[in-house]
């Protein structure tokens, strides 16, 4: 799996249970729905801005000349 699909999947997976967790919790202020939205929305955009790949080996700096 590819990291940009770990990441999508992790934003993902994310993002469903905090808003089970809304239903659950029975969230009824708009306040309420406004802090969930955000903290369901925010942490999942920072990790796809600042998750990098990592940088390749020299070994694989050298299989990939080799090709």
């Amino acid at each position: 799996m590819s990291p940009k699909h770990i990441k999508l999947t992790l934003a993902g997976l994310w993002a469903v249970a905090l808003g089970g967790l809304g239903l659950v919790a029975d969230v009824t202020s708009s306040s309420g729905w406004l802090m969930l939205a955000s903290t369901a929305v925010v942490p999942p955009l920072v990790m796809m801005r600042y998750w990098n790949h990592p940088h390749q080996t020299l070994a694989q700096r050298i299989e990939q000349d080799l090709r």
